[in-house]
């Protein structure tokens, strides 16, 4: 991330406030002083319904891993499918203390 983010004024993410209580007050601009850039936010308040509308509008791929269970897709060695009345964000860190990667803190 640090290579790829060189030489850069801001940075863009999609982080939305409806994905956990972590993220419930994500601004839609903040300055991320870890990185010294301005972070965006752009579909911060978006809904999953706005999320699918989007998809649906622009005649977007879905990514092949929501057909096996994969409500939340993140890196392969911290990625689950989710089981049947889990919560979309249960497949990732399963088993750990943890709610984000590290990009994001």
């Amino acid at each position: 991330m640090r290579r790829a983010l060189a030489g850069k004024a801001a940075w863009m993410s999609g982080l939305r406030r409806d994905e956990s209580p972590a993220r419930a007050n994500t601004p839609l601009v903040t300055y991320d002083v870890s990185r010294g850039l301005v972070k965006v936010n752009p579909i911060a308040t978006w809904s999953d319904s706005d999320v699918a509308g989007y998809v649906k509008d622009h005649d977007l791929p879905v990514h092949p891993l929501t057909e096996r269970g994969y409500d939340s897709i993140g890196c392969w060695p911290c990625t689950r499918p989710v089981g049947d009345g889990e919560d979309a964000r249960a497949g990732r860190w399963a088993g750990l203390d943890k709610t984000e990667c590290g990009l994001h803190l």
